[in-house]
C-alpha cells in the first residue's frame, strides 16, 4: 500500500500548553446576534501547565508506538531561553534532539487553551521561537526515502518547510491546522496540491476544500490521500486506486471516560504514520491513529500518556472496520 520510508522528518512547533477547564458551554455564552462585539469571560475550574506543540506531539507519539524500530525520527524545531525542561523531556523519551534550535532571545512558542464540557475548545497562541526553526535545512536531516510532516508552526518556518519539501520532492504530510488562519490561498493550494497526504479534521478539510473550490474526490484524483478525522466517529480515509476513487471509514476506540481532547489529532497522526513505518495494511494505519487518539484523550496534557506495546495491539484488535 506504501512505500518504504527511511526516516520520519518531523516538522512543527513546539510549545508550553496552559491547558484551562471550563466547567459550563461556551454555547451558552456566545450569542449569534452578538459575534462582532465579544467581551466575555469564563470561569475556570482547572489549569494545568504542559509540555507540547504539534511537533513535540507527533515525535513524541511516534516513538510510543515504533518503540525500537531502526527507522529514525527527527524533529525539527526550537525552544527558547525557557527550552531545557523541553530537551530533558526528549531525551527522557529516546527522542532525537539533534534538529532542536535554542533560541536564547525569545520564550518558548506557548499556546493557552480553554475546553468547555462539549470539549469544544478556543485556543490562543504565542509563536515566540519557533520562527527560529526556520534556519533548518531540511536536506540535512532528510534523503529522498523520507516521509515528511509539515505541521502547524510559525508562518515563516511553516512556509520554509513547505517551500523546502515541495522543492526537495519528498512525500509529506500537509497538516496547516492552526496555519489555516493565516495562510494565504495561493500557498495552501501550493502546499497541499503536493501534497503525499493532506489530513485535518472535518472542518478543516472543509474550509481548505471551500478556499481551493475543490471537494475531496477531486483532491484524490490528483493522487492526494484525504484524511479527515472524525473525533468519537473515527477517521475517513480517501485515497485512488488504480485511478478509483476509494473511502474507508474506521470507527474510533470507544473511551469512557474524555478528560482531555488536546492533542488527539497529533496522537492520531503518529499513530498512522507508525503503521506504514510498521508496513501495516490500511486498515490497520488507520486503527493505530484510532488507538493513539484514545490514550491521548484519557490524560490530561498531550504528551502524558505512556501506553506499552501490549496495550496499543490490544485496542487495535478491539476496532472492527
Amino acid at each position: 500500500m506504501f512505500k518504504k520510508y527511511s526516516s520520519v522528518i518531523v516538522t512543527g512547533s513546539m510549545a508550553y500548553d496552559d491547558i484551562m477547564d471550563f466547567p459550563g458551554f461556551f454555547k451558552d455564552y456566545l450569542h449569534p446576534d452578538k459575534l462582532h462585539q465579544i467581551n466575555v469571560s469564563f470561569v475556570l475550574d482547572k489549569i494545568e501547565k504542559q509540555i507540547g506543540g504539534t511537533g513535540t506531539n507527533i515525535a513524541y507519539n511516534l516513538k510510543l508506538v515504533l518503540g525500537g524500530d531502526k527507522v529514525p525520527v527527527i524533529l525539527l524545531g526550537a525552544v527558547g531561553k525557557d527550552g531545557q525542561e523541553f530537551i530533558r523531556f526528549l531525551k527522557k523519551n529516546r527522542c532525537d534532539t539533534k534538529g532542536i534550535i535554542v533560541d536564547k532571545k525569545l520564550y518558548t512558542a506557548t499556546g493557552k487553551v480553554i475546553t468547555d464540557k462539549n470539549d469544544n475548545q478556543i485556543w490562543g497562541f504565542y509563536y515566540g521561537a519557533s520562527q527560529t526553526a526556520s534556519k533548518h535545512q531540511l536536506k540535512k536531516y532528510a534523503d529522498s526515502d523520507s516521509l515528511v510532516f509539515i505541521s502547524a508552526n510559525h508562518p515563516k518556518a511553516f512556509l520554509h518547510f513547505q517551500k523546502q519539501a515541495i522543492a526537495g520532492e519528498y512525500d509529506y504530510f500537509y497538516d496547516p491546522g492552526m496555519s489555516l488562519t493565516w495562510i494565504t490561498d495561493k500557498d495552501l493550494k501550493e502546499g497541499v496540491f503536493n501534497s503525499k497526504f493532506l489530513v485535518g479534521n472535518d472542518y478543516e478539510i472543509a474550509m481548505i476544500c471551500k478556499r481551493l473550490k475543490i471537494d475531496v474526490k477531486n483532491l484524490v484524483k490528483k493522487a492526494i490521500n484525504v484524511v479527515t478525522t472524525l473525533g468519537e466517529k473515527g477517521v475517513c480515509y480517501e485515497y485512488s486506486e488504480k485511478n478509483l476513487y476509494k473511502k474507508i471509514v474506521v470507527p474510533a476506540f470507544p473511551v469512557r471516560n474524555v478528560l482531555d481532547p488536546t492533542g488527539a489529532g497529533d496522537a492520531w497522526r503518529a499513530g498512522f504514520t507508525a503503521g506504514i513505518i510498521k508496513d501495516c495494511s490500511l486498515t490497520d494505519c488507520l486503527k493505530l491513529g484510532n488507538v493513539m487518539a484514545s490514550f491521548a484523550i484519557e490524560t490530561y496534557g498531550t504528551v502524558n500518556h505512556h501506553p506499552d506495546q501490549k496495550a496499543i495491539t490490544d485496542r487495535s484488535l478491539l476496532i472492527s472496520a
